[in-house]
C-alpha cells in the first residue's frame, strides 16, 4: 500500500491581523451578527475579520441555508446587509437561554 502524501497545512503569518469587532456598511459586527452576502442564499454569521501584510482582507462567517451550513469567508464588498435581529436557529436559542439566565439573577 503506498503512503500517504503529506498535506501542509497553511498556518497563519505573524503579520497578519485578525479582528474579532469591524464596522460594516456603518454598524458594528461582532462574533455571532448575522449578515447577507449578495449573491449568495441564507444569513451567514461573523466570526473574525482577517487582514494580511500585503493588505488582502475578508471576513470568515458561519452560515448559509438551513441543513447545509458551512464555514465561508468573503471579500467586505460582498455584505449586503448587517442583520439587527438575529433570525438563525443557534442564534435565537443563544438568546433565549441569555434572557433565562437574566431572569433568574434578577430573581435572587
Amino acid at each position: 500500500m503506498a503512503r500517504k502524501k503529506k498535506i501542509d497545512t497553511p498556518r497563519l503569518d505573524d503579520a497578519w491581523e485578525i479582528k474579532t469587532e469591524i464596522q460594516i456598511n456603518g454598524r458594528w459586527v461582532y462574533p455571532g451578527t448575522e449578515l447577507k452576502i449578495t449573491g449568495e442564499r441564507g444569513r451567514f454569521r461573523f466570526i473574525k475579520h482577517v487582514i494580511t501584510d500585503k493588505g488582502a482582507e475578508w471576513i470568515d462567517v458561519w452560515g448559509g441555508t438551513k441543513n447545509s451550513e458551512n464555514w465561508r469567508s468573503f471579500r467586505l464588498e460582498q455584505v449586503k446587509t448587517v442583520h439587527y435581529k438575529n433570525r438563525t436557529v443557534q442564534n435565537l436559542a443563544q438568546e433565549y437561554k441569555q434572557k433565562l439566565k437574566d431572569k433568574r439573577e434578577e430573581q435572587e
